[in-house]
């Protein structure tokens, strides 16, 4: 019975150390390298505003999920995985800003919180310029 025990702990101990992982480290496994390298800077500025549009959007939807228990798992099993993502694309945004000496201003929306030609996931997720 005490191996049993201790192979319980050793399952139980990997298993928590795989949560504690930093979301930062897990980042640059989501995106492909200079993803943003043929971006102009309007082009940056746009995806900029257009990803932490969704950033926000996500974070409302998970704050109403995490009311319970319950609510916690399915926020962290549905919108964790795309906030992280998106998390990737602004620290490749922001690279890829400086590189090209840009300016991101990815907050500028308007007076009434919506930004404008906001694009649909499949824009966010694909090539410069909306090319498919």
């Amino acid at each position: 019975m005490t191996s049993r025990a201790t192979f319980l702990s050793a399952i139980v101990a990997t298993a928590l150390a795989g949560c504690a992982a930093s979301d930062d480290r897990a980042d640059q496994f989501l995106l492909a390298p200079d993803r943003y390298v043929l971006y102009n800077c309007p082009q940056l500025a746009k995806a900029a505003q257009s990803t932490v549009s969704r950033q926000r959007k996500l974070e409302m939807l998970m704050a109403k999920a995490e009311v319970d228990s319950f609510g916690v798992l399915v926020s962290r099993t549905t919108y964790r995985p795309e906030y992280a993502q998106l998390g990737a694309m602004m620290n490749q945004l922001h690279k890829a800003a400086a590189d090209k000496n840009c300016k991101l201003v990815p907050g500028a929306e308007n007076s009434d919180g919506v930004v404008e030609n906001e694009p649909s996931a499949i824009d966010i997720y694909g090539l410069p310029g909306g090319l498919h």
